[in-house]
């Protein structure tokens, strides 16, 4: 997640060469000082924002997901040097067998042992599984308190029904050291893709509680994989260490480091000067400074799976005894506010030529994606038509206020301009200088159909609890998404179902036909082919603009998807390259 500060107080205090011909910067950013030249011995990835969790419990963002997946690992994974396929691999667990359609068996690696110097069995596996399923509220007794309350991701583990996937598992060292067994309440044909997302990571039951979440501010995470986590220190860096019982290669580097700068610009800046190994989110404007200095590699990477869009607030005005099907911003207004967004100027502009249209939820190299869809940004349209629309779309709103206004561009501008028809609060993350041109944009664009935006700045955690908790208080807000694992339920129904924390919108459609009910179909679908049309028909719900309106129409409006580019020295090998927004550090090296 890029983050940026609307006044930049960066000052470069210095530039010195370490012998090694590492670059090194001291920088002095709103009063923390950066210090010190990475060795060879040592790795240095420039972040772009602190992380908001410690455990992978209750992780649902991509920095902690990259923090988490250096130092804890699950029984299989998507194998990234594979891209673009992203073929499973198996991990902590050596083989599996589906013994039936609802139960299924694990071979466990042997001589795997966790940083605390404890060695892995299935009991120590299970138990990570049985906490998953407690954070989960699986039962239904999770005490609701300042360190317990339902996980981020936990509405990935249930069925659209409300099931919790899992009935129960199986492990007995006694009998067998190495078997896990799952059994599922009902067939679930995603289960493989599941477990490979991070929130099961197998953590050290001698060094975890099982009741309460690890603490990213005083915790240690201790897991199985090539890093040990050693600590955080906010805007500042998270630093491993290699772990040399590490039942794989360890790692080429003794440290690495996390170095966390979320002023974009200032992080711009320091990767260019050498300051890091590799330089994560790269501004768009940057690319081609990058590209053309020899010390530096960009690769093209390709089409991200990750989508940004907006995501309009479609609940009840309040929480205290509203009607849930009451929308304070229906379905006529987002369908103006996607019309009247200047995509081509996002594309072009704001990310330099490195983005294209954004996609109605699932990735255009994904099963299931519906190229059929005419979102508001399709190329048969362009802006002038989309304010017209917009106009249009207002005025029936407002017929009083409009009357006798045109709805042309460049025509009645001012006056659409002072109408005030409604006001919208949008959020801006703190730092970022691609949330503050978005908002800068839209300010501008939806004041052209007389609505004006008020701003509120939100650090990148206060805004995941804000838009879990109280979502409320944003109209709007600009966010990404990434597929946990890749399937087409995993782009949509963590977004658009009630029961899940990243379901900011809030929408609740249960109209005949409508989300809830699509939903509930595809995920009881079995038939993968009649699945895929019913995510299709999701799609078109959703995003369509030449589809007549509903209420589910425009809770998201897609904006854009990344040209993926990796940036790091010349020098530097064994990154692979990969459009799922992870990164495996010990497999980095120089090749001296």
């Amino acid at each position: 997640m890029e983050m940026e500060k609307k006044n930049l107080a960066i000052i470069i205090l210095a530039v010195v060469l370490a012998a090694s011909g590492i670059g090194n910067v001291i920088l002095a950013i709103t009063g923390g000082l950066i210090v010190g030249a990475p060795s060879k011995t040592t790795l240095v990835y420039g972040f772009g924002s602190n992380p908001a969790a410690l455990d992978p419990v209750d992780t649902w963002d991509v920095p902690s997901n990259i923090m988490q997946h250096q130092v804890t690992q699950n029984l299989i994974e998507y194998d990234l040097s594979t891209h673009p396929g992203y073929e499973l691999r198996p991990v902590l667990a050596e083989s599996w067998i589906w013994e039936s359609p609802t139960r299924i068996s694990f071979k466990l690696r042997d001589n795997v042992y966790f940083h605390d110097g404890t060695r892995m069995t299935a009991e120590d596996v299970k138990w990570n599984w049985d906490r998953n399923m407690w954070f989960g509220n699986s039962t239904g007794l999770l005490p609701a308190n300042g360190t317990s309350w339902v996980g981020f991701p936990s509405s990935l583990y249930f069925l659209t029904n409300g099931s919790y996937i899992f009935d129960h598992f199986e492990a007995d060292d006694d009998v067998d050291p190495l078997n896990f067994t799952m059994v599922l309440t009902a067939p679930f044909a995603d289960l493989l893709d599941l477990i490979a997302f991070g929130a099961t990571n197998i953590l050290s039951p001698r060094s975890t509680s099982f009741w309460n979440y690890l603490d990213l501010a005083s915790d240690i995470l201790v897991g199985t994989g090539p890093y040990k986590y050693i600590h955080y220190r906010r805007d500042n860096e998270v630093r491993f260490e290699r772990w040399d019982m590490y039942w794989g290669f360890p790692g080429y580097f003794e440290v690495a480091i996390l170095r966390i700068i979320e002023d974009d610009t200032a992080r711009m800046t320091a990767g260019l000067a050498g300051q890091f190994d590799y330089v994560g989110g790269v501004l768009k404007t940057f690319i081609d400074t990058f590209k053309g200095d020899a010390d530096f590699h960009v690769e093209d990477v390709g089409e991200d799976l990750c989508y940004f869009y907006l995501e309009i607030y479609s609940g009840p005005g309040n929480q205290s005894g509203a009607d849930p099907q009451q929308q304070r911003n229906n379905a006529t207004l987002r369908r103006a506010l996607a019309w009247a967004v200047n995509y081509t100027y996002i594309w072009e502009e704001i990310q330099a030529g490195y983005a294209v249209e954004g996609v109605p939820a699932v990735p255009r190299a994904m099963a299931g994606h519906n190229a059929s869809v005419v979102q508001a940004s399709d190329s048969k349209y362009n802006w002038t038509y989309g304010i017209s629309q917009a106009r249009e779309l207002m005025a029936s709103m407002y017929p009083t206020e409009t009357f006798g206004l045109s709805f042309d561009l460049g025509t009645n501008d001012s006056i659409w301009e002072g109408l005030g028809l409604r006001t919208l609060e949008i959020n801006r993350h703190f730092e970022s200088v691609t949330n503050l041109r978005i908002n800068q944009l839209l300010e501008n664009n939806f004041g052209l159909i007389g609505i004006n935006l008020v701003e509120t700045i939100r650090p990148w955690g206060v805004y995941l609890d804000t838009g879990e908790n109280t979502p409320w208080e944003m109209d709007i807000g600009y966010i990404g998404w990434c597929p946990d694992y890749l399937n087409p339920f995993n782009m949509i129904d963590p977004l658009f179902n009630l029961a899940s924390g990243s379901c900011f919108s809030r929408i609740n459609d249960t109209s005949l036909g409508g989300l809830t009910e699509l939903m509930d179909k595809a995920g009881n679908e079995l038939n993968r082919t009649k699945q895929l049309d019913i995510y299709k028909d999701i799609q078109s719900l959703i995003y369509d603009v030449e589809r007549p309106l509903n209420p589910a129409s425009h809770t998201h409006i897609s904006g854009w998807v990344y040209l993926v580019q990796a940036t790091h020295k010349t020098a530097l090998k064994g990154v692979q390259y990969n459009v799922m927004t992870q990164a495996e550090m010990w497999k980095w090296y120089y090749d001296t």
